[in-house]
Order: structure tokens, then sequence, then C-alpha cells
């Protein structure tokens, strides 16, 4: 299909009034920018838009301009009441250049609360997609309605997830958990080549800005993940990967001195997490990524920094149990700490829901005597490995008297539903059968793309662990897919939903499991069927292919 110039104008509400946009909205320039990243021909904004950090009035709006030359450019936008993007609401120029790779990020505010809005972005007649974004409730919110992701490892398989949810127009917000980047090179994580290959750009491990630039580029060019962000706003924070494997305050698994200083390579990878995603933060500021989103009177959102902020090192060798115990150890930093312990007491929200990346649950300890530490755990990557900063928090949790606190977790590549207590393994502190003694609930969403296990290997671990944990209520370690957190005031229900493959494109799903907690009840019920829902008022933004569209 070809479109004039004039009808793209008028379909973004620039030249006068025009009926409903039915068509595509990217347009291509005649002499088309070439992208120096891909040395490909890419369309002006062909890394989508996207939208973020919903609060009450404001809202995060991004997107990236592929220029035909290095200079500094303006790029207008607009925010309206509707799709035609007729009703100006907002609207405003940002100047982009190559210190911030030429992305655009806007804080739009003067909005209403709770409110669904479409944007866009323009430079003279080039257009971008036009995307939804919906505000935070200031106050009266009866049911919160946000898709929980994690781990999307692009060679190692297709962001059906992402197109899924794209098309599902019952949610909020979209909740990512980390691991939206993997750091490595080709072949390094074990993938297996795809039918279509996925090739990754660079193909080394990304170390320096330029590398982690270019990794975050090609993502944003996957027509999956440009489709969600298009119509939803995200709220996410980063996982080791965004860094590099296995991630601590001071250094990581996947660093060595040839790599050079750690540190500077922590700065560069939190510049280009800063610039390429929907996140709000001050330019001058590359600090910490956790923050409040309140969403009414109904939930407080705390998104956590369980890998960057202030995490010792995990600990390891012959003394790694001990060490995991020792009380000067933390696995936020103990200003995190003190900030989510004020956030829980200082809430009035009824429920309290905590993004973060790692298992916060006890993960199967071995029985040992109590001289030599009373249980072994393999997991010290997690809240195991940092048994301080669990106990503080469940201490406090418990001294304050702080109910309906839930833990959204990724990270792990599979699916877990655990009731989460002092220790879970021993009965005067928890009741597995009646689920008492519980202080809050957790839930683990399977990964978008990368690896789990093996059907028969991972069923067998999964039960494995099922057998011998008695908070944990329901654990999957084979399929990739997502859940759904349905929020009302009488309950937190999570919707777990799995994706037939990732080898391929495709939409096939199904619904596998669903849990919940009450109000006040701090325990797991589990639910035979999800959350009933209404769709959304509010129309998707029109969804093209950039492959479709011919120059004009």
């Amino acid at each position: 299909m070809s479109f004039s110039r004039r009808k793209l104008l008028k379909n973004a509400g620039i030249l006068g009034a025009s009926a409903a946009v039915a068509g595509p909205v990217f347009a291509m320039s005649s002499k088309p920018a070439v992208d120096p990243l891909a040395d490909k021909i890419i369309v002006d904004f062909g890394h989508g838009v996207a939208s973020g950090d919903p609060l009450s009035d404001r809202v995060i709006l991004w997107t990236r301009i592929s220029p035909e030359i290095n200079a500094a450019i303006d790029v207008s936008w607009r925010i309206c009441d509707d799709v035609d993007m007729q009703q100006e609401v907002n609207a405003g120029v940002v100047t982009t250049d190559s210190s911030r790779d030429f992305t655009v990020k806007v804080d739009a505010d003067g909005l209403l609360p709770n409110t669904w809005y479409y944007y866009q972005f323009f430079v003279d007649d080039k257009l971008s997609a036009i995307g939804r974004t919906k505000t935070a409730a200031e106050t009266g919110l009866d049911r919160l309605r946000l898709a929980v992701v994690s781990c999307s490892s692009f060679p190692h398989g297709y962001f059906n997830v992402y197109r899924i949810l794209s098309e599902r127009n019952d949610l909020d917000a979209i909740v990512h958990l980390g691991d939206y980047i993997y750091e490595y090179g080709v072949g390094e994580y074990g993938e297996k080549s795809l039918e279509k290959q996925r090739d990754l750009l660079p193909k080394h491990e990304i170390v320096n800005l330029t590398d982690y630039r270019q990794r975050h580029n090609l993502y944003k060019r996957d027509l999956d993940l440009q489709a969600v962000h298009q119509q939803y706003p995200f709220i996410v924070t980063w996982d080791d990967h965004e860094f590099a494997n296995d991630t601590w305050k001071d250094g990581a698994e996947n660093h060595n001195d040839g790599e050079g200083d750690f540190l500077t390579r922590k700065k560069k990878a939190k510049q280009a997490y800063f610039e390429w995603m929907p996140i709000r933060h001050q330019p001058e500021d590359l600090g910490s990524c956790y923050r409040k989103l309140p969403f009414g009177n109904l939930v407080d959102l705390l998104m956590l920094d369980t890998r960057i902020e202030g995490r010792d090192e995990a600990p390891s060798g012959i003394y790694a149990q001990q060490i995991r115990h020792d009380e000067n150890r933390t696995l936020m930093g103990f200003e995190q700490e003190a900030w989510l312990h004020n956030q829980l007491k200082a809430s009035t929200a009824k429920w309290k829901v905590l993004g973060q990346q790692v298992q916060m649950q006890q993960l199967g300890p071995v029985a040992l005597p109590d001289k030599l530490g009373g249980g072994i755990s393999f997991f010290l990557d997690t809240w195991d490995g940092y048994t301080a900063t669990r106990e503080r928090l469940f201490n406090f949790i418990d001294d304050n008297s702080i109910d309906n606190m839930v833990v959204l977790t990724g990270d792990i590549h599979s699916t877990w539903v655990a009731d989460l207590s002092h220790d879970p393994f021993d009965r005067r502190y928890y009741n597995g059968k009646t689920g008492e003694g519980s202080l809050a609930v957790e839930f683990v969403t399977p990964s978008v793309s990368s690896p789990a296990l093996p059907p028969v290997i991972g069923d067998i671990a999964a039960a494995a662990l099922k057998s011998s944990s008695p908070h944990l209520k329901h654990c999957d370690m084979v399929h990739n897919g997502f859940f759904i957190l349905d929020v009302t005031e009488e309950r937190a229900q999570a919707d777990w939903f799995f994706v037939k493959t990732v080898k391929e494109k495709s939409k096939e799903h199904h619904h596998a499991v669903s849990y919940k907690t009450n109000d006040k009840a701090n325990r797991l019920t589990k639910v035979i069927e999800p959350a009933v829902v209404n769709m959304n008022s509010a129309v998707f933004a029109p969804i093209i292919d950039v492959m479709e569209v011919e120059a004009v």
C-alpha cells in the first residue's frame, strides 16, 4: 500500500480533521535513513513507540529516531484523548542527538487519572506509529490487571508472549521483571539455531556503551515487542543480563579483567538502559531503579532492585552455607531495605505488591544438624543466599502487622506459586495444609523465550521440589509464558498462561493454573478458572507491520 504524506499528516491530526485511522501510520522517506548500528535500511521510527511508569497525571513516552545525518534533531510529540489524534491534551518538542543514541523520552503531564490516551511522534512529515497508554488511578480504583513477564532471550525463540499480550484488551499495564535483553554473544548461552535464525547484534558479548545500545536496538526492532509496547505502558526493572550474568554491586560472574573495569561497564549498561527503556529518571541520575507506583487506594506497586543497587556477592566456596546467614550482608543495600520497610509501613493501599527479580521463598533445603547450619540451599543467587535480608523483612511484616503483600518474581524461567513464612519447613512456624503462618505470597512468572528445562527433566525436578516444600503450591519448569495479576478489594489472583512454542511464530496458548490470596488471608488458595474480565473501553492503536509500508 502507498499513502501520501498529506493523508499521513491528516491521520496524525496535524492537518485538519480526519476519519478514524484505519491504515498504517509509519511513513518512510523517499530517501530512507541508514541505521549505522545495523547496516540496513529502516524506517525513520523503526523502533516503534513505548510508554511507561504511569502516574495519575503523567506517563513516560518513548521512541527513537534514526537520522540520515549525525546531528541534533527536534522531535515533536502529541498526546490526545482519541485514536484519531484530534483532541490534543499536550504536545511539545524534544531535541535528541548521538549523546542519547537518538532516543526520545518525554514525561507527558497534565493528564487525567485512570484514563486512556494516544500519542505520536513526528519529524517534519515523518511519523511514528500511534501508541496507546493509560494513567494510574488517583483514588477509588476497584480493579487492576497487570500482565507479568520476564526473561526474553532473542536467539532462543520468538516473542510470541508479547504478540499475545498486544492483542488482549483487558489489561492496564505490563510489568517486566528484568532480563529484557541478554549480554551474551552468539552461541555463548547454549542456544540452538531456529529454522529461521534470529541472529544477535552485535555477535560478540556486549561490554561497552556501543554494544549495549546495539543490543537494545536489535530488541526494539522485533515487531512482537513493538506491538505490546504500542498498546500498553510498561513498568520495568532490570535483572542481571541487562549488565552481565549473576551481577552484584561490584562485579559479575560473566565479567573478567580482560573486559575492563566492571564499574565502568555497569555505568554504560545503565546509560543504555535508561536511554532505551520507558522508565522515569532524571538524565543526570544513573543510580537506582527502585520506586513506587501507586494505583489509587488499591495497590502500591513497589519496584525493587535486588541485583545492582547494593547486592553483596553471592556466597560461594566451602563456607557458602554459613556466609548466606551473615547479618552484615544484604541483597538490596541497607538504604533500599530501609526504603522498602518504610514504604510498607506507610502504605494506605489495600495491597502492597513487590516487583522484583529473584525468588524470595525458601528453596528446598537439605536437612542438616543444627551445628552445621540447619540446612543447605543450592539457590544462593536468590534470597536464600541473603537470609538476613529476608528475615529482616519478614520480622518487619510481623512486627507491624502488614497484610496483603504480594511478591512478583522473574529470573528463573519457570512458574512457582508459594506461601512466604519465616520457616516453611518447620511446623512450629508454618502449616503446609492450612497455610497458617504464611506472611505473604509469591508469584513467579515463566520466561518469554529464555530456555526452560526439557519436559521429562523439568517435570521430575518440579515434582521433587513440591514434595519437599510444603509452602510450594505449584511448580512448572518446562513452559514459557506469562501470568496476569488481577487485583480487587477482595483478592489478588494470578492466572498463568503457557505458549505452545517459541521456536516458531505462534499465538497458540492456554490457561495453565490460577491461585489467589484473599484480603488479609496472606496465604494461597487454588482457583479453577481465570478471572472473568471486561474488555477495555479504549480501542487499540492502529497496528502495522513495517514491512508492509512502501516508500512515498
